[in-house]
């Protein structure tokens, strides 16, 4: 039996993986956000934002915070984030031939009546599709057979972005340890061993273990793109929001991995779907997927909950 389903799934806690901002792409209209192609309308994003029912089910409690407009509505985010979650499940569910059972109906209108009873009209509607997209996916997923070469290629497919990956050393230097780091760069010290030559500074990624290009923080990207194999770059500033350390890396190498020779991160991806199920997909799949209008958020943050957005990086009409 499928252990019951709360409503409360949708805060995410620690960043796993960001989803920038779009610059092209999301209409400024009626569009929240676009999901593989399919737009969440600004209409119900505020339509459910102001429902009192509906933002007690997912916070146990009606918010207090202000509902009006988009720019800086907190509530108009975590509707927005429970709704591109939902998307991405019905999505999946569809890609990955999942079935809707009758079990997962019941389950879903049980967990409503119980815990959300007065919901109604779409705001039900819209809860319910969640469970029972959530309880499909996962049950499909659940039985993803490592030795199916069809199920291994859904895998592979699923996540294009996931495969092109970057081999590299980045180490992570705190601002005041920024002339010990040159200093012993001079020197000829290794970049990993900056390490230890520099208090506060720790090594973030190394070469033993690619990386997918998505899972860099953002800022990081661009750099890495344009930096030449084996060229040490940096200090990079900026890499963290609110923290002033910077980073130095090397990369070894880039490539796209190909179905051949992804058979050992498929068999990891594999055993994660294990062991977070729907939430280490969902991970993976937002990555690839979501673009938020500016109006809503900077980016979408997932973590092992779920997915949140992030309030706008300049809110619109700031000069």
């Amino acid at each position: 039996m499928r252990s019951p389903r709360r409503l409360l799934l949708i805060t995410a806690i620690g960043l796993t993986a960001a989803v920038g901002l779009s610059g092209c792409g999301v209409a400024a209209d009626d569009t929240a956000a676009t999901v593989g192609g399919v737009t969440i309308s600004a209409t119900l994003v505020n339509q459910l934002a102001t429902d009192d029912a509906f933002m007690a089910a997912m916070t146990n409690q009606a918010l207090q915070d202000q509902r009006t407009g988009v720019v800086e509505g907190p509530a108009a985010r975590q509707v927005l984030a429970f709704l591109v979650s939902s998307e991405v499940l019905a999505q999946e569910v569809a890609r990955w031939d999942a079935t809707v059972s009758e079990q997962d109906m019941a389950q879903g209108e049980a967990t409503i009546s119980q815990q959300a009873p007065e919901l109604k009209g779409r705001a039900r509607d819209s809860v319910l599709r969640y469970l029972v997209d959530r309880a499909a996916l996962q049950a499909r997923l659940g039985e993803i057979d490592p030795s199916s070469d069809k199920d291994m290629r859904r895998l592979y497919e699923g996540v294009p972005a996931y495969w092109d990956q970057v081999c590299m050393t980045a180490v992570v230097v705190p601002a005041g340890g920024v002339a010990d780091a040159r200093a012993a760069l001079r020197k000829g010290a290794d970049l990993a061993e900056l390490e230890e030559a520099v208090q506060g500074s720790r090594l973030a990624l190394t070469t033993e273990r690619c990386v997918p290009r998505q899972y860099l923080p953002e800022a990081l990207r661009t750099p890495v793109a344009s930096a030449r194999v084996g060229a040490l770059v940096g200090p990079v500033p900026g890499v963290f929001p609110g923290d002033d350390a910077v980073v130095w890396f090397r990369v070894e190498s880039a490539k796209v991995v190909p179905y051949s020779d992804a058979g050992d991160a498929l068999a990891e991806l594999v055993r994660l779907i294990a062991q977070q199920g729907v939430e280490s997909w969902l991970n993976l799949k937002a990555n690839a997927l979501v673009d938020i209008d500016p109006r809503y958020g900077s980016q979408v943050e997932v973590g092992q909950q779920g997915l949140t957005v992030l309030a706008p990086a300049t809110p619109v009409g700031t000069p």
